[in-house]
C-alpha cells in the first residue's frame, strides 16, 4: 500500500468539530451560569453583612450606608444620608431633635430683635462720638 493508494481511497469521516462545538458551547454556558450563581450568593451574603453592621451602628452607620448607596445610584447623597440618619436614630434622639428644631424656630425672632437692638445701640454710640469730635 502506497501513499497514492491511500490518498485515492475515499474514506468518509464524520467531522469532529461538528459534534464537539455544541458540547463545548454547553460546557462553557454551564460554567458561566455556575460562576454567576456563586458570585450572586457571595454578593448577597456581603450585602446582608453590611446591612446587619449598619443596623447595629445606629444613626451614623445608617447615614453612611444610605449616602453611599445614593452616590452609587447617582442620587443626592446628602439628602439620602439625612434620611438614613433619621431612620437610624432612636426615638429619644428624634424627640430631642424635634424639640431643638421647635425651640430654634420659636427663639429665632427674639435673636433677630436683639441683633437689631444691638445694631441700633451701636449706631447711636457712633453718632454721639461723631458729634462730640
Amino acid at each position: 500500500m502506497t501513499t497514492s493508494e491511500v490518498a485515492g481511497d475515499s474514506v468518509e469521516r464524520a467531522p469532529v468539530s461538528s459534534a464537539l462545538a455544541p458540547a463545548l458551547g454547553r460546557l462553557v454556558e454551564a460554567a458561566v451560569q455556575a460562576a454567576a450563581a456563586k458570585l450572586s450568593h457571595k454578593v448577597d451574603r456581603w450585602i446582608r453583612r453590611i446591612e446587619e453592621y449598619t443596623a447595629s451602628e445606629g444613626a451614623a452607620g445608617r447615614a453612611a450606608l444610605e449616602g453611599l448607596k445614593a452616590h452609587l445610584l447617582g442620587k443626592n447623597p446628602v439628602w439620602a444620608a439625612m434620611k438614613g440618619a433619621w431612620a437610624g436614630a432612636s426615638v429619644p434622639l428624634r424627640v430631642v431633635a424635634v424639640l431643638v428644631l421647635l425651640l430654634t424656630l420659636l427663639l429665632a425672632p427674639v435673636v433677630v430683635v436683639l441683633l437689631l437692638l444691638g445694631l441700633l445701640v451701636a449706631a447711636i454710640v457712633a453718632a454721639i462720638r461723631a458729634a462730640t469730635r
